[in-house]
């Protein structure tokens, strides 16, 4: 199987293709833009990923643990059952535009880095966010199903709007985060409750 920079072959735009192959820890893709792109089944962990900018693509089965985002945008994307443990997508790029929001749906994403990202109305869905950092970033009308955030930090995040119905294991300390309109089922509410030392029995 051609690696993923023989089959970007120096293209700047890529359309409507689906692309595989492997990048080696450290290897670089620069520069290159995917619009409505299927990339699949791949192994990336510390590659780096530098202005590259995926727009409305599928991201189906691929290891981007510790992957760096230099310059990269994400663009209404759909990643099912990736893994991105410890990746730091608080490198990624914030344009002039925002972006479409993205959809993970079982993914693994744990200790991964949002901080100070905008991810208004990202929706994750049966994933796992377990010590993920989300402080300072934008969360709002963001919806979160059915996925642990056991560990996560909220510190200064923007949770207005956001549905943490389907989320289990948090723990948010309100004074230090934006919680209008914040939903929340009863289980996640005591997460809520831990801050103040409060318990219920």
């Amino acid at each position: 199987m051609p690696s993923l920079l023989e089959q970007v072959d120096g293209r700047t735009s890529i359309v409507d293709e689906t692309l595989t192959g492997d990048l080696d820890d450290g290897e670089r893709l620069v520069g290159v833009e995917l619009i409505g792109c299927t990339i699949t089944d791949a192994t990336r962990p510390g590659a780096v990923l530098a202005g590259v900018r995926p727009e409305g693509c599928t991201l189906e089965r691929l290891d981007l643990s510790g992957v760096r985002l230099p310059d990269s945008v994400l663009d209404g994307c759909t990643l099912t059952g990736c893994k991105a443990l410890a990746t730091s997508w608080s490198m990624l790029r914030e344009p002039m535009l925002s972006p479409d929001p993205c959809t993970g749906v079982d993914c693994q994403l744990s200790m991964g880095s949002f901080s100070g990202l905008d991810l208004t109305g990202a929706r994750f869905e049966r994933c796992v966010l377990t010590e993920a950092d989300f402080d300072g970033a934008t969360l709002k009308d963001v919806v979160i199903e059915d996925s642990s955030l056991a560990g996560a930090g909220f510190v200064r995040a923007d949770l207005r709007g956001a549905d943490l119905r389907g989320a289990r294991d948090y723990v948010i300390d309100v004074r230090d985060a934006r919680v209008d309109d914040l939903r929340v089922d009863s289980v996640g509410a005591l997460g809520l409750l831990v801050p103040f030392g409060i318990v219920i029995e």
